[in-house]
């Protein structure tokens, strides 16, 4: 026992060094590339490595396949794809709703042309989320699940090595005049709260689907939104009033809908 609990800790770590450090290999590939556009060689790198580093672990490694996540088990768990499909989209709404309402954000461009980017982003979102989830949730999660160690301290720590993972590439995805010193920080806060959400529902679902639709939806609806300048929140409030999970109502609202799950999956749980 004590041997494969050794060896399952000695294989977390591994898979959290290339996590931590492929992304900043695909940055040096970019760089010597001279490319720092979307779909480069180097985040191909940085998307793929962590589920290469999972394959090569569960077939030759000794963590074997059994509690990957990768039946959808939508039976029984309807409610929770329900949730899973619809909360970024109605986080989103009632966000950009407040800033609206207390002049905190602007809107541009109609509802149609932003339906019409989501659809374009969906597909890409999907394939993009299905190695970020099979990696974090189907892997590094249930295997920390598997040690015994109390499950928030697990979700942080999937949660702290997952944000530091997007450190590379955060430029990207990140449009703001704010200090590096106050955002990180508070971005990996919103990292973790998700964390803790999709987390929950792996444990209730024992499926890795449910944080793919979720984060899927999350991408296409708030990334679309804030990268292609459908909407503007006025940099004062910037912190509060972006949906994106940097955004203080964004880890609000996640942290209520986690704390939500927690408490239905304790109700529905046998002791």
């Amino acid at each position: 026992m004590r041997v494969t609990h050794n060896k399952t800790l000695r294989n977390v770590i591994i898979f959290s060094l290339v996590a931590l450090s492929c992304g900043w290999i695909g940055r040096l590939v970019d760089l010597q590339a001279g490319t720092d556009e979307n779909g480069s060689l180097g985040q191909l790198i940085w998307i793929v490595s962590p589920l290469l580093a999972v394959v090569i672990m569960r077939s030759w490694m000794g963590d074997g396949w059994k509690d990957f996540g990768i039946k959808p088990r939508i039976r029984g768990n309807t409610l929770l794809y329900a949730f899973s499909f619809l909360f970024f989209p109605l986080m989103t709404a009632v966000i950009v709703a407040i800033g609206l309402g207390l002049g905190w954000t602007d809107m541009f461009s109609s509802s149609s042309s932003y339906l019409a980017a989501i659809g374009m982003a969906l597909i890409p979102s999907f394939i993009k989320n299905v190695f970020e989830e099979f990696a974090w949730r189907g892997h590094m999660a249930p295997k920390l699940f598997s040690l015994g160690y109390n499950r928030f301290l697990v979700h942080i720590a999937v949660g702290l090595v997952w944000g530091a993972w997007h450190f590379p590439y955060l430029f990207l995805f990140v449009d703001t005049t704010e200090s590096m010193i106050t955002y990180i920080p508070r971005m990996m806060i919103g990292v973790i709260v998700m964390a803790i959400l999709y987390g929950e529902i792996l444990l209730m679902t024992r499926s890795v689907w449910p944080a793919v639709v979720m984060h899927t939806m999350g991408n296409a609806f708030i990334d679309t939104l804030i990268l292609k300048k459908f909407i503007l929140v006025h940099e004062e409030f910037s912190y509060v009033a972006m949906p994106s999970p940097e955004g203080i109502l964004a880890i609000a609202l996640t942290g209520l809908a986690g704390l939500w799950i927690f408490k239905r999956r304790k109700r529905t749980t046998p002791r």
